[in-house]
């Protein structure tokens, strides 16, 4: 689902870009290792110069003998400070990581939504649900795409619509479910112009 769908958007990225001009990845998960979505990332060397994972696990923690506020600092926060500008940052179901870890990388996340456009960083996030209080609502304010899969969540789907950008319940149901018909995926773009999309189809709000 989503972690795939980031995935192949990077490779599409990594393989039409010259290595000159490539951005740097930087991808947190908590189940860096054992992903196997992460494998044509993660696993082929011809990426290791753009491609950076950073294991933030419970076991993680426990194998690195540090603390929530020592790891955050000297694993994530150092590796961000030296990449610099030009970032891709991926938040991978963060909050499922390291319980210690959680509060710094919530708080991190939501200052990274706000700021990290003034380094040229562009920050992908990867959750559960768009409800997800502190870890989602300052992303419904900044982000300028948020991505649904109306085949799986179309109630999901609908209740967005209609509660961020006030559409009536019967054309919602109606474009959800003409998407649905014709990919995995829809994008909606919050900001000016609005409109929902996917490969094959573009409506404007």
């Amino acid at each position: 689902g989503k972690t795939h769908f980031v995935v192949a958007m990077i490779l599409r990225y990594l393989k039409s870009v010259e290595p000159h001009n490539r951005r740097t990845i930087l991808w947190l998960s908590p189940e860096l290792e054992i992903d196997k979505t992460l494998k044509p990332l993660r696993d082929n060397r011809k990426w290791d110069m753009w491609f950076h994972g950073i294991d933030i696990s419970e076991q993680e923690m426990k194998k690195k003998g540090m603390d929530g506020a020592s790891f955050f600092q000297k694993e994530i926060l150092e590796k961000i400070e030296s990449i610099g500008e030009d970032a891709l940052i991926v938040y991978d179901d963060f909050p499922d990581g390291s319980r210690s870890l959680y509060p710094f990388l919530e708080r991190h996340y939501n200052s990274q939504l706000r700021v990290a456009r003034h380094r040229n960083q562009g920050i992908i996030s990867l959750i559960h649900t768009y409800a997800h209080g502190k870890a989602s609502s300052q992303a419904l304010q900044s982000n300028k795409t948020v991505v649904f899969y109306p085949r799986s969540q179309q109630s999901r789907c609908v209740q967005f619509l209609r509660d961020y950008l006030q559409l009536q319940t019967q054309q919602a149901k109606s474009i959800v479910k003409r998407f649905a018909a014709l990919d995995r995926w829809m994008a909606i773009q919050m900001h000016s112009p609005v409109c929902i999309y996917n490969g094959k189809y573009l409506v404007l709000l």
